[in-house]
C-alpha cells in the first residue's frame, strides 16, 4: 500500500472522528449533519458530471459517497485535487 494511501484512510478517520464530535456538540445536531451530508453530495454530484472541464473527476461508488457525506464537501475537494495528482 503506497503511503499517500494510507496517509489519505488515516486522515479519513481521524477527521470524521472531527466532523462527528462537531456534529453532536451542536445546539441542533439533525440540521447540522443534513447540511453537511447535503452539502457533499451536491458538490460530489457536480464533480462527478462537471469537473471534468477542469481536469477533475470523482467516481460515484460507495467510498467516494461514503466519505462525501460524512465529511461534506471539503472532503469531496481534497479527493478531487489527491485523485488529480495521484496520491490516491
Amino acid at each position: 500500500m503506497r503511503v499517500g494511501t494510507t496517509f489519505f484512510y488515516v486522515l479519513f478517520v481521524v477527521c470524521s472522528a472531527a466532523v462527528l464530535c462537531y456534529y453532536l456538540r451542536s445546539e441542533k445536531p439533525a440540521r447540522t449533519s443534513l447540511k453537511g451530508m447535503l452539502s457533499g453530495a451536491v458538490t460530489l454530484l457536480a464533480v462527478h458530471f462537471w469537473g471534468g472541464g477542469a481536469g477533475l473527476y470523482l467516481p460515484l461508488n460507495f467510498f467516494t459517497t461514503a466519505v462525501s457525506l460524512i465529511l461534506g464537501a471539503p472532503s469531496v475537494i481534497i479527493m478531487a485535487l489527491a485523485e488529480k495528482f495521484g496520491l490516491i
